[in-house]
């Protein structure tokens, strides 16, 4: 399967994602806090949460998702993070993201990380920019 993860969609990518990081994940529409998450990620023995959001967009994601994101992760108890996946980040988006803490990976970043093995947590933007992504 390492071979075949350009194939995936980005529900599928992130959940490999998981599965080979070890992260317990809850797909239950019914137990999650809010119904704009796609995804909760179990952090820890924590009762709290990582909220994933999945945009699988042919355009990039801007500032209205991740303020919406934010809005998400401060009205709800249960959520501690914020995690978005998309193919495309704009500039902006980026930016704030990082301002706020709010966690992104893109299909490519998701693709490399998958294919390498690696359970590493630092991610080599396209940008050329370092991000720490640290779920758990």
């Amino acid at each position: 399967m390492k071979n075949n993860f350009e194939l995936l969609g980005l529900k599928e990518l992130t959940l490999e994602y998981c599965r080979q990081r070890d992260l317990v994940v809850d797909q239950n529409k019914h137990h999650q806090a809010d119904k704009r998450l796609d995804l909760i990620i179990q952090n820890g023995d924590e009762k709290e949460g990582i909220g994933v959001i999945i945009k699988d967009w042919k355009r990039a994601v801007g500032v209205d998702i991740i303020i919406r994101a934010e809005k998400v992760m401060k009205n709800s108890r249960f959520i501690s993070k914020i995690l978005i996946v998309t193919n495309f980040f704009s500039d902006p988006a980026r930016s704030l993201a990082e301002k706020i803490r709010i966690f992104m990976l893109t299909r490519n970043d998701l693709i490399q990380i998958l294919s390498s093995g690696l359970k590493t947590t630092t991610i080599k933007e396209s940008s050329d920019d370092q991000q720490n992504v640290i779920l758990y």
